[in-house]
């Protein structure tokens, strides 16, 4: 299966990878839980996460502890589904889905 998500994997080098994880990790995890804080506390900033129960990426905790800290958020859990299968194969259903989004947050 080739997507754009498969090419834009391949033209990175171990290096690239490597810094860009490091300054995403390190570079935000110490202001994360301030991020967060605030985030909870704005009423006009509606979230919503959508999650595969198969994400090997980033495992499924990982949303349930973000809802914890932002209680106003709503969590979608797509039963059998990872990283990539969320939207690839399922492109319908994800674009209805960003559509109900929009359509209840619109100003």
């Amino acid at each position: 299966l080739r997507t754009y998500m498969v090419e834009g994997f391949f033209c990175h080098t171990h290096h690239a990878a490597w810094h860009t994880l490091h300054n995403i990790i390190y570079g935000a995890a110490n202001k994360m839980d301030g991020y967060l804080e605030r985030l909870a506390k704005l009423d006009r900033c509606p979230v919503t996460v959508l999650h595969g129960t198969d994400d090997e990426v980033l495992p499924l905790d990982c949303s349930y502890a973000f809802k914890s800290k932002v209680p106003t958020a709503q969590l979608k859990v797509i039963e059998n589904k990872d990283h990539l299968t969320i939207v690839i194969g399922r492109q319908k259903a994800f674009a209805r889905e960003l559509e109900q989004i929009w359509a209840t947050t619109a100003h």
